[in-house]
């Protein structure tokens, strides 16, 4: 079997890692070396608003460096990613446009919700109980320089995420100068987090089973290493009791940042009682290896991520109360005319995952006014995260949601915010998502299976109900006219009750 050397680069807010691996679908991911450089990048930005030049310029002779030693391990792909942080720089674009020119090197800044995704994706492949914690209940905290993300497992399935600024760096250069004017600067950490965090746990993990928590971030694998000297016996776990320890966190008190860090668990200890901690040591490399290797050398991982996405619109859909039974419908028949046709639109499994995303949250907006309906939807899926979808993914269905009862925009009024193959994808899915939520119409789910065959131009769709679904009928004509106009091919919608003399000439 082929093996790939890989390598991942992490411009971070403290530092500047770089992870070489070799990759194989026999024998997986094995690491070859890891490189750091530390950085005072998050400092930067936190209290100035931006990057100095003598900041970009250490970066850009680091990133020369680790390009010297892609050639002396013969690396034949890598990648160079940026946190999040970074973009509440002033000067990001020229951050990214010097290291370029500099370094020839690329640099990808990751939106929250990829970063976060793929470090859950890094940890479900690096730590081999992830997939039983979850199932038994676990609360993923990750903890970067400027955010902390909470996310809640249950049943082996995503519940929901929440963003919180709370990061590690950020109360350091926030409170910083108000340390010499506090008897115990812990109590005044406490104090800065405690709104923030009463209100998240009481919203949204109250009462909930959790029975362990995965602690992962910027500063954990130096609570990690930590721990490794404290208890030469750790394995990873570590029970509660354990942060309660005074004098714990004076053996991290060397690196900025991890101070707040542990505080910061202190206090979700104190808040949601679990059996205890798993620290793990999964960083932003970690995950951008187990990207590639599932894309490379085809290295799933156990865990389906994809469910997770659903799992998480469906939580948001019921949070505004939509009705289930019609979203899941409309879920279905999306699905289902959208494998039909699949040689009419050349879409794949990505954009059918975004389909049924916008099929989940298309009436979230009505929880707010009922005429309005679309345009609130637009704007509460703008609002909020999505743990594994880019922005411009969450704006294409925000986007695809706003106008599923109103026609779609030229490509002229939205060339600022789309590229011309954004815009006809969503042009293809909206048509089909409008389709699909008239065969509901009447939302009592009268349609609930479907069989579909093409011949001749004609996408027939026979629907397996004994109901009355005149109204249903009626509606489906016009959007069959705008169907035919993006696909080239013309809906036919005929109801099983009466036709089953002719089923097998139709199908």
């Amino acid at each position: 079997m082929r093996i790939t050397t890989y390598a991942a680069i992490n411009i971070g807010p403290s530092e500047v890692a770089m992870k070489i691996f070799e990759v194989s679908k026999s024998k997986g991911i094995i690491e070859l070396s890891h490189l750091r450089h530390k950085l005072s990048l998050a400092n930067e930005i936190f209290t100035h608003n931006e990057i100095s030049y003598k900041t970009i310029s250490e970066i850009c002779h680091v990133l020369n460096d680790f390009k010297e030693i892609l050639k002396e391990y013969k690396v034949e792909d890598f990648h160079a990613y940026g946190t999040d942080s970074i973009r509440e720089a002033s000067n990001t674009l020229v951050f990214l446009d010097q290291i370029k020119l500099q370094t020839d090197i690329p640099v990808r800044l990751l939106s929250n919700s990829e970063e976060r995704f793929m470090f859950y994706r890094g940890i479900s492949m690096r730590e081999p109980h992830f997939e039983k914690m979850i199932q038994e209940g676990a609360l993923i905290v990750d903890v970067s320089a400027g955010t902390v993300q909470l996310s809640l497992f249950q049943d082996g399935r995503l519940q929901f995420t929440q963003n919180l600024q709370l990061g590690a760096n950020r109360i350091s250069e926030l409170l910083h100068t108000l340390e010499t004017e506090v008897f115990e600067y812990s109590d005044l950490v406490s104090e800065y987090m405690d709104k923030d965090l009463n209100t998240l746990i009481e919203m949204y993990l109250n009462k909930k089973n959790i029975r362990h928590i995965i602690a992962v971030g910027t500063h954990i694998p130096v609570m990690k290493a930590t721990l490794q000297k404290m208890y030469p016996e750790f394995t990873g776990f570590v029970h509660t009791r354990v942060f309660t320890n005074t004098s714990f966190p004076q053996e991290m008190l060397h690196d900025t940042g991890a101070l707040p860090t542990y505080l910061l668990f202190q206090k979700i200890i104190h808040l949601i009682p679990c059996d205890d901690i798993y620290v793990s040591a999964t960083d932003l490399c970690d995950s951008m290896v187990a990207e590639f290797a599932e894309k490379k050398v085809k290295l799933e991982p156990k865990h389906d991520f994809k469910q997770d996405i659903l799992s998480t619109s469906r939580n948001i859909a019921k949070r505004y109360h939509v009705h289930l039974k019609h979203v899941d419908n409309v879920c279905y028949l999306a699905g289902e005319i959208f494998d039909s046709i699949r040689k009419f639109h050349g879409l794949g499994k990505r954009e059918r995952l975004l389909l049924q995303i916008a099929c989940t949250l298309h009436s979230v907006g009505a929880y707010i006014s009922l005429t309005q309906s679309s345009e609130n939807s637009y704007k509460i899926i703008m609002s909020t995260e999505i743990i594994g979808i880019s922005h411009i993914e969450r704006v294409m269905i925000a986007t695809i949601v706003r106008y599923n009862r109103d026609d779609f925009p030229s490509y002229e009024e939205m060339v600022d915010d789309f590229t011309p193959q954004e815009y006809i994808t969503m042009i293809k899915l909206c048509t089909i998502f409008k389709m699909a939520n008239v065969m509901d119409k009447s939302n009592t789910q009268k349609i609930r299976k479907i069989t579909t065959r093409t011949k001749d131009h004609e996408l027939y769709i026979l629907a397996h109900t004994l109901k009355d679904i005149t109204l249903e009928m009626g509606m489906f004509r016009p959007k069959a006219d705008d169907f035919e106009k993006v696909f080239g091919i013309r809906p036919i919608l005929k109801n099983k009750k009466g036709l089953e003399k002719d089923y097998d000439k139709l199908l």
